[in-house]
Parts: structure tokens; C-alpha cells; sequence
């Protein structure tokens, strides 16, 4: 029951997150918003999410750095390969092809896929992030965060997409959960997360993917952010005995 309760917590807080582009798309639905206005609409309620986890935040009285509101750790940079590897996972899709539409449309994509990668991350590597190294070791931590995140995406459903489609989306944020978990592990920061995330979703907003090439870039995309992951994975081991400790130490409190 112990280890459940974390678990279920953190698909309550995916599920809070879930209601606010739920109703978003509801409300562009209904008013038959053009896609300039769609962004703009689900950026707002994305932003809009923001104030239930700073309210739980200061109900609770946890310190900031404790979810990653802080500087990056002093060498961490390092460990991460300088986030080199995030980078050129940017390149196959943008190589394809990109497709601006225009100020306009850029501007607000901007603005909505910033306001995405603020709020997942608040939620995800923020609270989420942190109720689990509560109670478990950091590679549990970081599975457990990556598949709620992963399943937080089968919403994409309601959007009228395939199940395949899904399926898929739900693979890449799962890779895509891992590698971030793993960044703050070793960063202790949000900031560098947050800004991969805001790039990540506007890279694949201006690509053109529909192609067969646009698919094959997915794929080598989604081999280098595995080889991440991997590479990434293998650095943990420190940090997992020194939050294995602080759970053995919780628990005999």
C-alpha cells in the first residue's frame, strides 16, 4: 500500500493536468476556432494548470529546489554530454522540412508549446518527480514517471486519432519521460528540461512528416533519443544508492 499510494498520486496529478487541454478542446470545438486561436486557447488553460500544483506547492511548504526550480548542479552539464544528443534528435525532423505558415502562426506556436513544456514538466519532473523519489529508488523513479507520462498521452484519443497513432505517441513520450527523469536526476533542474520539452513539440509542429522520409526521421529520431537513454541510464547509479539511503532512512523514521 505504501509503494501504491505514490503511484496513484501521480496519475491523480496526470489526470488535473489532463482536465485543462480536455476543456480546451471542447471550448475551440464548439466555437469552431481556427488553428491560430486553437493555440492560443490551450496555451492559456496550459498556463491557466499552473496554479494547482504552486497552490499544492505552498499548502505544503516545499522548498522550490525540491522540484527542480533551481540552478543546474555545479558539473552536471557534463554528465548529460552538454544535452548535445537532444539536439541532433532535433535534426532528422527538421532536415525533412519545415513549414513556418508565416509570423503569426509562429508566434503563437511558440507561445503554446512553451506553456506545454512549462506545465508537463511542473507536473511530470516537478511534483510527480518528486513524490516518487519519495518512495522509491531512481530508476524506479524514473520508469514509473515515464510510463505515467507515457499513458497521460492516450488522451491524444479524444483528439481523433488512430489507435496506432496513439500507440505511438505514447512510445515516443515514455522515451522521451525517461531521458527528461533522467536530465533532472542528474541536473536537479527543470530549466534545461523545459526548454528541450518547448523546442521538442515545436520542431514536430513545423515538420513535414507526413511523407514516408518525415517517418523514417521519426525513426532515427527516436534511435538516438534511445541511445540516450541508455547512456543516460548508466550514470544513475550514484544517485540511486544516495536516494535508496534516504528512503531506508524515511521508512525507519
Amino acid at each position: 500500500m505504501q509503494k501504491t499510494k505514490p503511484v496513484l498520486l501521480s496519475i491523480v496529478w496526470t489526470i488535473v493536468l489532463l482536465i485543462f487541454p480536455v476543456v480546451s478542446g471542447v471550448i475551440v470545438t464548439v466555437f469552431k476556432m481556427n488553428q491560430v486561436e486553437i493555440f492560443l486557447a490551450q496555451g492559456c488553460f496550459m498556463l491557466i494548470s499552473l496554479i494547482i500544483p504552486m497552490v499544492y506547492i505552498c499548502k505544503k511548504k516545499i522548498n522550490l529546489k525540491e522540484i527542480g526550480l533551481r540552478k543546474m548542479e555545479p558539473g552536471s552539464i557534463g554528465k548529460t554530454l552538454f544535452f548535445i544528443p537532444i539536439v541532433i534528435s532535433e535534426l532528422p525532423l527538421i532536415l525533412v522540412g519545415v513549414d513556418f505558415k508565416g509570423f503569426t502562426y509562429v508566434s503563437v506556436l511558440i507561445f503554446f508549446t512553451l506553456a506545454v513544456g512549462i506545465s508537463e514538466e511542473l507536473y511530470f519532473r516537478g511534483i510527480i518527480l518528486k513524490l516518487l523519489k519519495d518512495n522509491f529508488s531512481v530508476k524506479q523513479t524514473i520508469v514509473i514517471s515515464a510510463l505515467v507520462f507515457g499513458v497521460g498521452h492516450f488522451a491524444s484519443i479524444l483528439a481523433g486519432k488512430s489507435i496506432v497513432e496513439v500507440l505511438l505517441q505514447i512510445i515516443n513520450a515514455i522515451v522521451f519521460g525517461i531521458i527528461a527523469a533522467e536530465i533532472v536526476i542528474h541536473t536537479k533542474s527543470l530549466f534545461s528540461v523545459i526548454i528541450w520539452h518547448f523546442l521538442f513539440d515545436f520542431v514536430n509542429h513545423i515538420s513535414l512528416v507526413a511523407s514516408s522520409s518525415g517517418y523514417i526521421a521519426i525513426g532515427f529520431q527516436e534511435l538516438i533519443m534511445i541511445i540516450y537513454v541508455l547512456y543516460l541510464w548508466n550514470k544513475v547509479s550514484i544517485e540511486n544508492v544516495q536516494i535508496d539511503k534516504h528512503v531506508s532512512d524515511r521508512l525507519r523514521e
